[in-house]
């Protein structure tokens, strides 16, 4: 511990030596998880949004039928999706390197596969905005999560 003089000699107080450690609070807004996940769904959203006004029905062929794609579900996957996401990063936070290589080749590859589903779709603009919708939201989740660093990473 480092103590400082002041003029008479004395000692003001103690400050700990070296960089202190960083958490989830100290890192920049739109990498803390809680932000994400908010970011993730309003993404959904307004993709989706902007895709409807445009004149895009989204409709994907479900086995026998087709189902509407709606903002409620789209705001419930996005949800679901960043949540578990967020999960998972926890959980690689708690291996020595911090995981963010695992986590952005598991997130990738996530997407990737995620990407199959508006394969499925009624009409090439539906196709064009679920695939959009996709990687917004995809993108969101894996870039702003790999910014996460191990429970005991020091600050530079």
């Amino acid at each position: 511990m480092d103590t400082t003089t002041n003029r008479t000699g004395g000692t003001q107080g103690r400050t700990p030596r070296g960089p202190a450690r960083r958490t989830w609070r100290d890192r920049a807004w739109w990498n803390r998880p809680r932000t994400v996940v908010v970011g993730a769904v309003l993404t959904g959203a307004v993709v989706f949004l902007v895709g409807t006004l445009a004149g895009v029905d989204p409709q994907v062929r479900a086995g026998s039928g087709t189902l509407e794609v709606t903002i409620s579900l789209v705001i419930a996957t996005s949800l679901t999706a960043a949540l578990g996401g967020w999960g998972v990063r926890a959980l690689l936070l708690r291996r020595p390197d911090g995981g963010r290589t695992a986590w952005l080749v598991l997130s990738g590859a996530v997407l990737l596969v995620s990407l199959l589903g508006p394969l499925g779709a009624e009409n090439a603009g539906a196709t064009v905005l679920l695939l959009l919708e996709h990687l917004a939201v995809g993108g969101v989740i894996m870039v702003g999560l790999s910014g996460a660093e191990p429970r005991g990473a020091r600050a530079a």
